[in-house]
């Protein structure tokens, strides 16, 4: 009797072991990718969340595009 309660109980850790796996690898997916910076200020662009370096994002109304075109298509109210 007890072999069999040690076998359940030893399946139960492992199910919620498992499911514990997964719940911090779908949150993980959730999560956008971290930029590689090499020692430069990273900025997110606001059209495409692209993060591109903040010498060479495009400034407009205080938000940062990864290009001039993205900038454009924000200020011509074609945009999000």
């Amino acid at each position: 009797m007890s072999r069999i309660l040690f076998i359940i109980v030893l399946l139960v850790v492992g199910y919620l072991l498992l499911k514990s796996w997964q719940r911090k690898k779908t949150v993980n997916q959730d999560q956008p990718p971290r930029p590689i910076t090499h020692g430069q200020h990273m900025v997110r662009c606001a059209k495409c969340g692209l993060y591109v370096p903040e010498e060479q994002a495009v400034g407009y109304e205080g938000k940062h595009f990864c290009s001039l075109e993205h900038a454009q298509l924000t200020r011509s109210g074609r945009g999000s």
